[in-house]
């Protein structure tokens, strides 16, 4: 029996997490928990027979901007409606709370239907590996506060200010910071997660990137999603070991952010923007 559109939970993260393993994705219980916490209300799902057959999250930044993330059906539910439902549903909610633009990560495969419900294309996005073990053990976080001027920072390069989510990450996370620029890593399923990284420089990003990776035992495996329009970041990727594996689509509904996508050197995941 299958359920209206409802609020997903954090009892739901469990469940949750058999569609990102079934769709080979990366994200641990962690991610899930974190985008919850983030936007309790903007999580939402569809049961059907007891479990979760579908979800898909919303996290505000703010009243300017939304991400939408986290869009996976059960493999045995597709072809059902069911994402086109819980789009329409987390476009709905964002409109009645007067927010002009959201924005996504598609795979090839999900892109015809955001572009259905009236997405465009305004960027690609590259995944970056470089080989290794597979992360199975997070590393211990680093505690580091983020000034005024490296929020600013952040700001201007997003479009947007994402405080939250950067003070929330860096409690869990790996976070290397200088006075112009930081990166941070987090454990994942199958490889270690680099990302977010803003910087004023490509050498700054550089030595904060070859920190992180320094910082873990050798032969973990890593991810590493970045803008194909900073060049300096491809070359950053290139110069530390990595190759490039897949291409994702940064669609946007609504108004145009104003952003920087010079300073990001690696986003901070398709779920989270």
């Amino acid at each position: 029996m299958v359920s209206a559109v409802r609020t997903l939970t954090p009892d739901d993260v469990l469940s949750a997490m058999e569609l990102s393993i079934a769709t080979n994705w990366n994200q641990t219980v962690e991610d899930w928990q974190r985008v919850i916490r983030l936007s309790s209300d903007g999580c939402r799902c569809i049961d059907s027979n007891g479990r979760i057959a579908a979800t898909a999250t919303r996290l505000n930044y703010g009243e300017k901007l939304a991400w939408i993330g986290m869009v996976l059906t059960r493999p045995e539910d597709r072809r059902r409606g069911y994402a086109r439902c819980l789009m329409e549903d987390v476009i709905a909610s964002a409109e009645n709370q007067g927010i002009r633009t959201l924005k996504l990560d598609a795979t090839d495969q999900g892109r015809p239907l955001y572009a259905s419900v009236g997405f465009v294309v305004e960027n690609t996005i590259e995944r970056w590996e470089r080989q290794g073990d597979a992360e199975m053990t997070a590393t211990a976080p680093s505690a580091c506060h983020f000034s005024h001027d490296l929020l600013a920072l952040d700001a201007k390069a997003f479009g947007v200010s994402r405080e939250d989510l950067l003070q929330d990450l860096s409690a869990s996370a790996n976070c290397e910071l200088t006075s112009s620029g930081y990166a941070i890593s987090r454990a994942g399923r199958m490889a270690r997660y680099l990302g977010p990284c803003t910087a004023a420089s490509a050498n700054e990003a550089l030595e904060l990137i070859a920190r992180q990776l320094n910082a873990c035992p050798a032969g973990f495996a890593w991810y590493w999603d970045l803008l194909t329009t900073n060049a300096e970041a491809v070359r950053c990727a290139q110069e530390l070991g990595f190759r490039r594996s897949r291409i994702l689509w940064r669609m946007r509904r609504g108004e145009p952010i104003h952003n920087d996508d010079s300073s990001i050197y690696a986003i901070a995941g398709f779920e989270l923007g």
